[in-house]
């Protein structure tokens, strides 16, 4: 386990990164790992399904990604759920591991602000955004519609400032911004073309390398967060 407590934009955060248990069927290291992250979450006062705000998982395969997936899904619900998005890479794991989560929890804001959850219409895997208190959460966004990484970060930047917009934000208020790339692509070209399209901070950019999404085709996957 990794475990990570910090104050970050006047908010408190935990992050959490687990691997599943090696020898244990996938579907056992899945919900492994939310077990995990449930007890480790109420050692801190918090709670799986009040306080979690952002999360990833990793399958070693497409099988494991699918899995693993599925198992979250079944675990969030309402509003527990978050923003999400999951991978398929081997490099990601230490162990010999099938399955792996990364999760960032929040304490409840200053006012006693309520988590507003937004569904797409239709619904959809993923949520639309999180907004609790001053922050907001953008699940990760990808497109599959186009054959190049510059083609579907143009796609997917305007529609991710659509949703800051509904959210009263524009790319100004965007605190923290996230890209996992596939692993043959240029990170470099990536910031440098993702620069010219929005006004937003890149100097901080997260860049992690995977292998695979949801579905094929995807190139990038990035996660947004503003602050209100």
């Amino acid at each position: 386990m990794r475990k990570r407590i910090f104050n970050w934009q006047s908010q408190r955060f935990v992050y959490l990164g687990f691997e599943g248990e090696p020898g244990q069927t996938m579907a056992g290291q899945s919900r492994g790992l939310f077990e995990r992250a449930d007890a480790e979450l109420k050692s801190l006062g918090l709670a799986l399904d009040r306080n979690v705000v952002r999360n990833r998982v990793f399958g070693r395969t497409r099988e494991a990604r699918d899995l693993v997936s599925g198992v979250r899904g079944k675990l969030f619900t309402g509003q527990s759920r978050a923003a999400t998005s999951s991978f398929i890479t081997a490099t990601h794991f230490y162990s010999a591991a099938d399955v792996a989560l990364d999760l960032y929890a929040m304490a409840a804001p200053a006012g006693g602000a309520a988590r507003q959850v937004t569904e797409h219409t239709p619904a959809q895997p993923f949520i639309k955004h999180l907004v609790w208190g001053p922050m907001v959460f953008l699940a990760g966004m990808t497109c599959e519609d186009y054959p190049t990484l510059k083609q579907q970060y143009e796609d997917i930047l305007p529609r991710a400032g659509a949703i800051l917009k509904e959210t009263g934000c524009d790319w100004k208020h965007v605190v923290r911004i996230a890209f996992c790339l596939h692993k043959d692509e240029d990170p470099q070209a990536l910031l440098a073309g993702v620069g010219t399209l929005v006004p937003v901070d890149l100097g901080n950019a997260e860049i992690e390398f995977v292998e695979g999404y949801s579905r094929p085709n995807k190139l990038v996957e990035i996660e947004i967060t503003a602050r209100r």
